[in-house]
């Protein structure tokens, strides 16, 4: 009985250190992290075609020192972690997210799906260019400035439940393993 209460706790507190740990640890240059990047273009291949984005303020995106990713998606939050090898940028998309519907005009959903696929970053006259994967289009952003230097946090989710969705699995794998100790108990 004290060996199972002894490995569900070292599960539990693997777990809790897993949320609250980013899963990749990355440098990247000083030009880039600790800047509000505002997503102000996107130039797409296709099918051929080239935006502005209305309202870039809307649409964060900051990459910290530490390899996470903080990223405002219209009314969403989210949390990743990158990785900058050379000018070879990717996401690790596993991460805490605020899930709200912002609205049949917003963007949210596309800005997070082709920040998704990463790129090839690089500086172009004080903007950020992030040249995408698989010659999916180029991302634009403009320097809003410097970022808040806050410790990087869960997102605000006005009371709803965020959970890392692999974090999600082991908690119910954990409940299912509780209910059969339960049950085994009862029958002694």
């Amino acid at each position: 009985m004290r060996k199972r209460l002894f490995t569900l706790l070292m599960v539990l507190g693997l777990l809790v250190v897993g949320l609250m740990a980013p899963a990749a640890w990355a440098q990247a240059p000083d030009e880039i992290t600790g800047i509000q990047w505002q997503w102000a273009q996107l130039t797409e291949t296709e099918p051929a075609s080239q935006s502005v984005v209305p309202d870039p303020e809307n649409y964060l995106l900051i990459l910290n020192a530490d390899g996470s990713a903080s990223l405002k998606a219209d009314c969403n939050q989210v949390l990743w972690t990158y990785t900058l090898e050379d000018s070879n940028l990717t996401f690790d998309t596993l991460g805490p997210s605020t899930l709200a519907f912002c609205g049949e005009e917003s963007l949210d959903q596309q800005y997070l799906a082709l920040l998704g696929t990463g790129g090839t970053v690089s500086l172009e006259d004080g903007r950020l260019v992030l040249e995408l994967n698989d010659n999916a289009g180029r991302m634009v952003f403009n320097n809003g400035g410097p970022a808040e230097t806050a410790p990087v946090t869960m997102p605000e989710t006005g009371g709803a439940p965020v959970v890392v969705p692999w974090a999600a699995t082991v908690l119910a794998g954990l409940a299912t393993l509780g209910t059969g100790a339960a049950l085994r108990w009862r029958r002694r």
